[in-house]
Formats: structure tokens, C-alpha cells, sequence
């Protein structure tokens, strides 16, 4: 009988530590599903400035990192998204200054599939701007 107590509680505990540690499992798995996307703003011969890469896909759960790799500040304003979006205050992000600052997108449940037209507030008429698609089927 004893034998039998012994295996009994050793079961218990091991399905008792898969319980506890499922939520973690889990959370591990989401995370690395998810990618950091860098994209640069950068100066360009002539006075323009661009977005590099200026097309790019993503998935919901993805982080899109806007880097200041030039001198000028920039930002970035969603200007066509799709109809069902709802970026609220994140459809124009903040200045980005400095060299090496950054801006952080992450592109959850407000982003639906499709495609998302950006550019710089300031920059526009000289070339800043891109195209970001949201969707399973992006990447």
C-alpha cells in the first residue's frame, strides 16, 4: 500500500507542476511567435529621407521599431488604413529626435489585415513614406 501512496502523490505532483507551468508554456510559445521589425529613417542624397525598408508585412503580435538614423526629427502618421481599423491616438506616433531614438509599434487586435499607408509629417513632400501590410498571409 505504501508503494502504491508513494506513486500516487508523485503523479499528483508532476500533473500539479504541468498544471502550474502550462500558463508559461503558453506565454513562451505567443512570444516567440511574435518579431521585432526595424525599420530606419534615414537621410538621403538631395534632401530626401525614406523609410527603409519603405514595404514590409507583419502580424498581429509583431513590434515595428522606427529608428532615427538621421539628423532631421521624424514621425510617423498613418494616412490610409484599412476600413475597421482603429488606431486612435497611434495613427501618428510622436517625434522621434536624436540618433539612435526609437519608436515602438506594436501591431495587436486595432490593426486588421491589410494595408496601412504611413509617412513623416514634415518629410512627406520629399519622399518619407511606406506601406505596411497587416495580415497571416503578410509574411
Amino acid at each position: 500500500m505504501s508503494v502504491i501512496r508513494v506513486v500516487s502523490f508523485r503523479v499528483g505532483l508532476l500533473a500539479a507542476a504541468a498544471l502550474f507551468l502550462m500558463p508559461a508554456l503558453f506565454s513562451l510559445r505567443a512570444q516567440s511567435a511574435a518579431h521585432l521589425v526595424v525599420i530606419k529613417m534615414v537621410e538621403k542624397p538631395g534632401g530626401h529621407f525614406a523609410f527603409e525598408p519603405a514595404a514590409f508585412s507583419v502580424q498581429r503580435g509583431d513590434t515595428v521599431r522606427f529608428v532615427q538614423s538621421s539628423t532631421a526629427p521624424h514621425n510617423v502618421h498613418f494616412k490610409q488604413t484599412p476600413k475597421g481599423a482603429k488606431l486612435g491616438t497611434d495613427a501618428t506616433g510622436s517625434y522621434v529626435i536624436g540618433d539612435g531614438a526609437t519608436y515602438n509599434l506594436v501591431v495587436d487586435a486595432r490593426f486588421i489585415d491589410g494595408t496601412y499607408e504611413f509617412i513623416c509629417d514634415p518629410h512627406e513632400s520629399v519622399g518619407m513614406k511606406g506601406t505596411m501590410t497587416v495580415g497571416t498571409s503578410a509574411k
